[in-house]
């Protein structure tokens, strides 16, 4: 090849003086003009390295070859020409990079943190290449001790050419940012990190004199690692205790504390405000009692421990607490298991269980909460003891009881949620067609009661726009005074208010005198003779809580 080669220069040299000799646009082919660098400015991570292309060109934009050098460097990078950028045989088997080109490729590699450049050389031009070296991804700090003890406070200092912003902060395994720094100044910070650390460090708030107005949030490149802590020792005075009986739990170590929300053991029943319940913590901290919770059975998790550093982890304990089990289901009895629509039930307690009687101190409405087939049921009555409630299933509600307010009689502190063993079916409420348009609305008896599912699907409700109603039709032969009242199973606000049938104009009558949460609405009204439009609003959307409209509703018209 190489024979070929230069027994051709000849050949080449005179075709090149021929063309020079009729190249009208030879004027413009003397040397390059511009040297040309892609990309024309670098950042990189510390230690990180990026390539630069540079080449020359002539006036007419064409490429020159030239002998490109680094001829200044900045600090903070090293640069040096890729040799293995478009080689070619320099005999039958060897590449190597030309020593003139179109171009030649250069590597970049950031050794300070620094705002630098480096400098291009060829065809007496220069071409200047800025470089950042910044901390986008990586920081190159240390760590006073990458393995501290539980408790040790840790300091981060920065690398020359970082700060760190007034505001900055941590986050640690992908944790919450970190607000117990002890100390900070422009170069270090010193925080005690929590346990259970294997991984590099976030700084939010990271700044380099190489971009001094951004602010960066890169992760350390060495990694911290603290003590991992998967359970915790504590003492219990008893492992065994009876139903309902007060346990204390200490905690042996002095560097890890109790702020308890609850305690969860394996096996043990849901319940209300808290598992266990009673649950009190020392005034220093180091133990806690509590009511040994039903069917506890395991290593309790703790809501929570709370380590040096001010972090709060749930963590299971050692040894484990196993306690009386009563079983995961209520052997209650319903009085009828087929009741009528609307027909009330009273559901009794087995032995050894009563049915939590305490009220809401705001409404006075029961706490006890039974829910049959996803619909809740309206508890109508509970007994002063609590042995039986009486309550009204809503139609349609099919299947087994899940009653929120099971009080074991050994343990009263515990309030459990317990499904019952019988069942029940109650026929769903067929609801009155026609009730969504004025138009179509179905003759209710007058006087008389009607009970129907609540659709709410009517779109005209006269001038009360905005509100979901339904509406009936009733007819008077001669002029008359009735009582009028409508309730539903929930604290909705609802409201009549009457349309003439013929035009369905404002027959200026209405019964709505009361708000939400309120016994039923009632009045006395006076008709003359002819037939008019009931309209049963919902006002549930006018209220911030946006009552939801009841599943049903009982007009009584006397």
């Amino acid at each position: 090849m190489n024979r070929l080669r230069s027994g051709m220069v000849p050949l080449f040299a005179l075709l090149v003086l021929v063309g020079c000799s009729s190249e009208p646009t030879g004027d413009l082919r003397n040397g390059p003009t511009e040297l040309i660098a892609s990309p024309t400015q670098l950042f990189i991570e510390l230690g990180g390295i990026k390539r630069v292309e540079v080449g020359g060109v002539d006036a007419q934009g064409n490429p020159t070859d030239l002998n490109y050098e680094v001829t200044a460097t900045g600090p903070g990078i090293t640069v040096r020409r890729d040799s293995s950028f478009l080689p070619i045989f320099v005999d039958d088997s060897t590449l190597q990079a030309p020593p003139v080109g179109p171009r030649f490729l250069f590597i970049v590699q950031g050794t300070a943190y620094a705002a630098t450049s480096f400098t291009v050389s060829a065809g007496g031009l220069d071409v200047v290449i800025p470089v950042q070296v910044i901390p986008q991804t990586g920081l190159a700090a240390t760590f006073d001790n990458p393995t501290p003890a539980l408790g040790e406070i840790v300091t981060l200092t920065a690398p020359a050419g970082i700060t760190f912003a007034d505001t900055a902060n941590l986050v640690i395994a992908g944790n919450p940012l970190i607000p117990f720094i002890v100390s900070q100044d422009a170069t270090t910070i010193s925080f005690i990190p929590p346990p259970n650390v294997n991984s590099p460090v976030t700084v939010n708030g990271v700044i380099s004199v190489s971009a001094p107005t951004v602010v960066f949030a890169p992760a350390t490149d060495t990694p911290l690692q603290t003590p991992l802590i998967d359970t915790v020792d504590v003492t219990y005075s008893t492992t065994t205790p009876a139903l309902g009986q007060t346990v204390t739990l200490t905690v042996p170590e002095p560097l890890i504390n109790l702020v308890v929300d609850s305690i969860i053991f394996p096996g043990q029943l849901p319940g209300r405000e808290g598992d266990p319940q009673n649950i009190v913590v020392a005034v220093d901290s180091s133990s806690l009692t509590f009511d040994t919770p039903p069917n506890a059975a395991g290593s309790g998790t703790v809501v929570n421990f709370a380590f040096p550093g001010g972090f709060l982890i749930a963590l299971p304990t050692r040894p484990s607490l196993t306690a009386p089990n009563v079983g995961a289901v209520l052997n209650a009895t319903f009085s009828n298991q087929t009741p009528a629509v609307l027909e009330s039930v009273t559901l009794t307690a087995p032995g050894g269980f009563s049915f939590d009687t305490s009220v809401d101190t705001e409404t006075g409405a029961p706490l006890l909460a039974i829910t049959i087939g996803g619909n809740l049921a309206i508890i109508q009555s509970v007994a002063v003891d609590g042995s039986s409630v009486t309550l009204l299933p809503i139609p349609g509600s099919i299947g087994v009881a899940s009653v929120d307010g099971v009080v074991p009689t050994l343990a009263p502190s515990n309030i459990l949620t317990m499904s019952t063993v019988q069942s029940i079916t109650v026929p769903p409420l067929t609801p009155l067609e026609g009730t969504d348009d004025p138009a179509t609305a179905p003759l209710i008896p007058t006087p008389g009661q009607t009970t129907d599912a609540g659709s709410f699907a009517a779109t005209n409700c006269g001038g009360l726009s905005g509100f979901p109603c339904q509406v009936y039709r009733i007819s008077f032969a001669a002029a008359t005074t009735l009582t009028f009242s409508v309730e539903g199973p929930s604290p909705a606000d609802l409201g009549l208010y009457f349309l003439n049938a013929g035009d369905f104009s404002d027959a200026a009558q209405f019964c709505d005198a009361l708000g939400r949460a309120s016994p039923p609405e009632s009045c006395s009204l006076s008709f003359a003779a002819g037939d008019y439009i009931l309209m049963v609003i919902s006002f549930g959307p006018a209220y911030p809580e946006n009552d939801p409209d009841p599943p049903f509703i009982e007009l009584n018209i006397n």
